[in-house]
């Protein structure tokens, strides 16, 4: 299913909150996007999956505009939003995962095979008759995704999918995710404020800052903030990296950091105007003459280096390295 956005806008207490002029999802594609807390990527979500009705503008869904109650059940059938916060019903985790499926007239033999296949394909085959009030935080999470995932919809809407999923199984989530493009053809629309994610999965990212398209969307994109500290300001990434920065503003900024003035350091160095992020590789890609190294800590950011300097710093995944943070990588949104 097509669907394509134009003139859209979203009020809410008489203030826009969404302003988009125009924009296109196409088939079999996986879409992005990205921003902070706050920028319109839930309501984006919410919209498109007609449960907040556009205070102006249209979307079109196969060039059609959705009109009246029954088109709108025929369109939202064709997707599945998946909340941050998902609700499962009380019963085994085969139960919750079956339940859509036999809402939308599955044979119980169907449903029997659909819910074990996506079960072992998650990695969750073990949870089956586990009830979902027994359920761990990170496993409560993947069997939402699983559940949403298992309908087979046309369209999947996912809101931070990944958000309370452990690391050591946000890339059996995010794999999933995968296979519905290339596996089954299905497009998929997520919304997140790691872009480290958006570029592992998306061949396309919309970024969306107070509720409008901010053109392409930045690496490392966080939410920071600016202090003062004996007439000095400085920016506080995390609870023990701060950078003294030159800024007008203070409190909570939307901040990226460039990867490539991003630098992997041996050690630290007392007392310079640099922050020095811990962290573990947990990728490292080829890309363009260069490696793009994801490094996993308090925050994660993305780290370009030369293959030179991979091959000298001796670098695997796995190894613990320092990213040395300086003001002229930050810049204040």
């Amino acid at each position: 299913m097509k669907i394509e956005i134009r003139d859209l806008e979203v009020q809410y207490h008489r203030g826009v909150i969404l302003s988009i002029p125009e924009l296109s999802f196409g088939e079999g594609r996986i879409y992005a996007i990205v921003g902070p807390n706050g920028s319109g990527k839930t309501t984006l979500l919410k919209t498109i999956n007609l449960l907040l009705s556009p205070s102006r503008g249209k979307i079109l869904y196969d060039g059609r505009e959705a009109a009246g109650a029954d088109e709108d059940s025929g369109i939202r059938r064709r997707m599945t939003l998946l909340h941050q916060s998902p609700f499962l019903f009380s019963g085994s985790v085969y139960h919750n995962i079956a339940y859509g499926l036999r809402l939308r007239g599955w044979k119980k033999e169907e449903i029997q095979s659909r819910v074990q296949e996506y079960l072992q394909l998650a990695e969750l085959g073990h949870l089956m008759h586990r009830s979902s009030r027994e359920l761990s935080g990170g496993e409560y999470q993947r069997v939402a995704i699983t559940r949403a995932l298992a309908l087979g919809t046309e369209v999947l809407l996912l809101d931070e999918p990944t958000a309370n999923v452990d690391r050591a199984h946000t890339d059996q989530v995010e794999e999933l995710i995968l296979k519905q493009k290339t596996d089954y053809g299905r497009t998929v629309i997520i919304a997140t404020h790691t872009p480290p994610q958006a570029h592992r999965l998306a061949d396309e990212i919309l970024f969306l800052l107070e509720g409008k398209c901010a053109g392409p969307t930045p690496e490392n994109f966080l939410t920071a903030r600016v202090e003062t500290r004996n007439g000095e300001k400085f920016l506080r990434l995390s609870p023990s990296v701060e950078i003294p920065i030159p800024a007008e503003r203070e409190g909570k900024v939307q901040i990226s950091l460039n990867p490539n003035e991003l630098e992997i350091v041996p050690s630290p160095e007392p007392g310079g105007p640099t922050g020095y992020l811990p962290g573990t590789v947990t990728k490292a890609i080829l890309e363009k003459g260069r490696i793009r190294l994801t490094i996993s800590g308090e925050i994660e950011v993305v780290v370009f280096i030369s293959r030179e300097r991979f091959a000298e710093l001796r670098i695997n995944l796995g190894s613990t390295v320092m990213v040395a943070i300086g003001p002229e990588a930050v810049k204040i949104h």
